[in-house]
């Protein structure tokens, strides 16, 4: 599962992401600001949408088609609502 992840951050169905993927953030992850929304990631800084960062982590979920309607999917702990998994998860550390 082990890769390296990341690019643009974005909003993808209400999750936020990068790359096209919707991504579980690290554990202590934070919302800095909300107007413009940016992100504290811990040991890495803070970061706003559009910027790009950079993580290891793993794919978790990957759709080779439109239609599946996944439901919600829980990864380490944390639910995914349906909304954000109809995208590939990436699960950050």
């Amino acid at each position: 599962m082990a890769s390296a992840g990341g690019g643009r951050l974005e909003l993808l169905g209400g999750c936020l992401g990068a790359d096209g993927a919707v991504v579980v953030w690290p554990h202590g992850t934070e919302v800095a600001d909300e107007d413009p929304l940016s992100i504290r990631i811990p040991d890495n800084g803070i970061f706003d949408l559009g910027d790009q960062v950079e993580f290891g982590g793993g794919f978790v979920l990957e759709h080779s088609s439109d239609e599946v309607e996944p439901g919600p999917y829980e990864v380490a702990g944390v639910t995914v609502p349906a909304e954000c998994a109809k995208y590939d998860v990436f699960l950050a550390y």
